[in-house]
């Protein structure tokens, strides 16, 4: 008889689908990660000393994220089915949604207690991420229909808050304290990229959201203006804030990483037509920078802050590349697809002579 699942491994697939893991486990945590490494970088600190840190910070994130993702779906239900969108949460029985959201909450407080005995403000921008997305997502607050005041949650609580909660978490965890700038940067940097995101997502959702009359910052103020507030308000100000933490963190791996990810967009531009874009999606796009962020960034921060690597940092970085491996691999992909192209004509310029 082959052998029965174990209750941890029948259960693990379906609580990562009802926290909807795919959509956020790369897109947030990679980055913030790399605010991590960053951090112990610039505090010169030895990155070994820093490993049950980093188990704290991703469990408590994932934790903070799994409800962001229940509430969502929990609030959003009437929503997605009147615009005939799936929802996790829709038949599920409310005893299973009850004890998802006390497990979470639970855990939660859990990790506030422990990151209050290291450092107020940690704690209290861990409180705040949460904050921020009940008040975007829960009746009667519900930011999610207030404009403005929607960006700004979902910014504050999907970037601002759990940015900064990694670079005070991080430096009590080591006992060391981060330049002034450098935090105002992580801040300036998180905030004007999470509001362009959202704005890119709900220029994406903005057909559902006028079907079902979900008055988003898209819907109230139109997708023109939208664009425009990310393009020429938001981008250049993520950019040269992003620019700052570069220049500040002293990493040159950083900045070559950085030129490998323009030869990639340019890549896919002349091969395959993948334009790059801002917020506005279209046909073929990808989206400015949030490649770099995901993959080349984070793991250009480890390398720098681990080098010479030991076996600690070494192991450090399998474990880094087994947990964000699709970004990585889709990079390492257009990587040798753009080896095979170059290498291709030069072998006809060769012929050629």
């Amino acid at each position: 008889m082959p052998p029965r699942p174990s209750l941890l491994s029948s259960w693990l697939p379906k609580l990562s689908k009802l926290a909807r893991a795919q959509e956020w486990w790369e897109y947030k945590l990679a980055p913030i990660l790399a605010t991590a490494y960053a951090t112990a970088l610039i505090t010169a600190a030895p990155l070994s000393n820093l490993v049950p840190g980093l188990l704290f910070l991703l469990a408590s994130l994932i934790v903070g994220a799994t409800y962001v993702s229940l509430l969502n779906d929990f609030t959003d239900r009437a929503e997605d089915q009147a615009a005939g969108k799936p929802n996790r949460l829709a038949s599920a029985s409310p005893g299973l949604v009850r004890g998802l959201f006390g497990l979470c909450l639970g855990s939660g407080l859990l990790f506030g207690w422990y990151a209050r005995r290291l450092s107020l403000l940690a704690a209290l921008l861990y409180l705040g991420a949460w904050v921020a997305y009940t008040l975007y997502s829960l009746p009667p607050f519900r930011w999610k229909t207030r404009g403005a005041l929607g960006l700004l949650a979902d910014a504050a609580g999907a970037h601002l808050f759990p940015q900064l909660f990694t670079v005070t978490l991080i430096s009590a965890w080591l006992g060391r304290p981060v330049p002034l700038p450098w935090l105002l940067l992580v801040g300036v940097w998180s905030l004007a990229c999470g509001g362009r995101n959202i704005i890119w997502h709900q220029l994406h959702d903005e057909e559902n959201d006028v079907r079902t009359q979900t008055p988003t910052f898209v819907v109230r103020w139109g997708a023109l203006r939208a664009r425009h507030l990310a393009e020429r308000i938001l981008f250049p100000v993520e950019v040269a804030a992003f620019g700052g933490l570069l220049w500040l963190g002293q990493a040159p791996l950083a900045w070559l990483a950085l030129l490998v990810y323009g030869g990639l967009v340019w890549f896919r531009l002349r091969q395959w037509g993948i334009v790059p874009v801002v917020a506005a999606p279209r046909a073929k796009y990808q989206l400015w920078l949030n490649e770099y962020y995901e993959g080349l960034y984070p793991l250009a921060m480890l390398l720098t802050a681990a080098w010479p690597l030991r076996a600690v940092d070494a192991g450090l970085l399998i474990v880094h590349g087994l947990l964000f491996s699709q970004r990585l691999r889709q990079t390492a992909l257009t990587l040798w697809a753009g080896a095979l192209t170059l290498g291709a004509r030069l072998r006809r310029v060769w012929r050629l002579r």
